[in-house]
């Protein structure tokens, strides 16, 4: 029934007790004895489509950027039968098939690399954590977002426990530690200090940020465990520096000294482009949050998970074979994916997080010229490479062949259809707001609904809840004025490719 030349097993080299010793060096515990993991692993970045989707039940059109592949893949489970048990902190499995893609009608196959941990709830025991929190207290955030900031903060001081601490810094048009690292030992006064958040002024983002990364540099001198700084915002700053650059490079910074960077969306005025854009670095990854129960619900069941790094670097090279291209990259967080000069591809992930589902990268091929008279053709090859947290890096390359799907394989039968959301509504929402085209708008949206009704998964429900709303408010717009466009940072909207070779 296998139909691919591949079995990745990407934690480094050597035998089980290596391994093993790999990971109880980064305070993992993993059991002798596991077989498979309970626990996925997935890219860094945005962790969620929320945003996207409280704009279109609002009745909006959101901007095509708005729009993360990487966030819609990590609300879904998408795991590949493993080629064998994985006992390591990551595993990859690669696997292809053909692929039909409505927004892009060359590509004919699609290949995934999924992501799966060997740890699981038995074997996984969370580190202490220092957290700061740094959080918005800008006029913006007045209300609601305000409200939602200080339920979230409960919520993770209730999953704290004696050896873990917090602190909390706010900015507005001042900084401020409202309280320095604390033990987690008496809650009430970590909950007492969250109620003196009050809102004030602009939005000092640099400032907050600065303090928040300073507090936890020293905190972490004399804490042994994982330290991180949790930024609460709608991620608009109008005081300082603002630009997206600046605070990739102090969250990048901060990562190198062992601080990771979450952040914590909230509001209706959320900035999620510069969000994305910070949380793609080394260390990051992105939450939005809509109403407190969602927010709850999440923190309750994925605490550790939002802070539990188990690679960086991810590296993969995509090569083609002779009479085959590239089509399209999903999955990818920010904009590190080049041409090289051989003509491959080249994508790089900062950072991969343990996660409850398994994670997916997809890669789209075409033909380069006449179709092969194979069904089942070679479509190139995958190199792949890692440091694995604590460890040396490992690295593997594979051949890409397509196949038929195989019982289990839902992250190919389930990830074609969410690939097909993808590049149909990044087509769609860019046909409305650059090209004022609303009946092709529509048309694309309308298609997808079908197809997504059709493939009868349950696990797609949200998905045609989110079409359904926003095919009925195009079919509203028709004839109506776009948004002014953002730039999408060099990749194609639809593809994910660069746009210069």
């Amino acid at each position: 029934m296998w139909w691919c030349v591949i079995g990745l097993a990407l934690a480094g080299g050597g035998d089980g007790d290596d391994d093993r010793e790999r990971v109880k060096a980064v305070d993992f515990e993993f059991a002798a004895d596991v077989l498979a993991g309970s626990f996925g692993a997935t890219p860094g970045g945005a962790q969620d489509i929320t945003y996207f989707r409280d704009r279109v039940a609002a009745g909006e059109v959101p901007l095509p950027e708005v729009f993360t592949p990487e966030g819609l893949f990590s609300e879904h489970d998408l795991p590949l039968v493993p080629s064998r048990a994985c006992e390591r902190l990551l595993c990859a499995e690669l696997r292809a098939t053909e692929a039909r893609l409505a927004a892009q009608p060359d590509a004919r196959w699609l290949a995934q690399v999924g992501f799966t941990s060997g740890l699981t709830e038995a074997t996984y025991h969370r580190p202490p954590v220092s957290l700061v929190a740094v959080i918005d207290k800008s006029c913006s955030m007045s209300g609601e977002p305000i409200d939602t900031v200080k339920r979230s903060l409960v919520a993770m001081i209730d999953q704290l426990g004696p050896e873990d601490q917090l602190a909390i810094v706010t900015y507005g048009s001042d900084v401020a530690t409202v309280l320095p690292p604390t033990s987690a030992t008496d809650r009430r006064v970590l909950r007492e200090a969250v109620e003196r958040v009050a809102i004030d002024g602009s939005t000092n983002l640099e400032a907050g940020l600065t303090r928040g990364y300073e507090l936890a540099r020293a905190a972490r001198r004399s804490f042994d465990g994982v330290s991180r700084v949790v930024l609460f915002t709608d991620e608009r700053p109008n005081t300082g520096r603002t630009d997206a650059a600046s605070f990739m490079a102090m969250a990048e910074a901060a990562s190198r000294g062992h601080v990771g960077t979450t952040t914590i969306g909230v509001g209706t005025q959320f900035g999620a482009e510069l969000a994305q854009q910070v949380s793609s670095v080394r260390g990051g990854n992105l939450f939005f949050f809509s109403d407190p129960g969602t927010m709850q619900e999440k923190i309750a069941s994925d605490f550790a998970m939002m802070f539990t790094e188990l690679a960086y670097d991810l590296d993969l090279v995509v090569t083609p074979k002779p009479g085959m291209k590239v089509a399209g990259v999903y999955g990818v967080p920010g904009d590190a994916v080049r041409w090289t000069e051989g003509g491959a591809l080249q994508l790089h992930v900062s950072t991969v997080f343990l996660s409850r589902d398994d994670g997916a990268i997809y890669v789209a091929f075409a033909p380069d010229g006449p179709m092969p008279a194979s069904g089942r053709p070679e479509l190139g090859a995958i190199a792949l490479s890692y440091d694995p947290r604590d460890g040396e890096r490992s690295t593997a390359t594979s051949t890409v062949r397509s196949g038929p799907l195989a019982d289990g394989d839902l992250g190919l039968s389930r990830g074609r259809l969410l690939v097909d959301e993808v590049t149909t509504l990044k087509r769609a929402t860019a046909l409305h707001h650059h090209d004022n085209d609303q009946d092709g708008a529509w048309q694309e949206v309308h298609g997808l609904l079908q197809r997504l009704e059709a493939a009868g998964d349950p696990a797609l429900s949200k998905e045609i809840e989110l079409v359904s709303a926003l095919d009925a408010t195009l079919a509203r717009l028709a004839g109506r004025s776009g948004e002014v466009p953002v730039s999408g940072g060099g990749r194609d909207p639809v593809t994910g490719l660069p746009t210069l070779r």
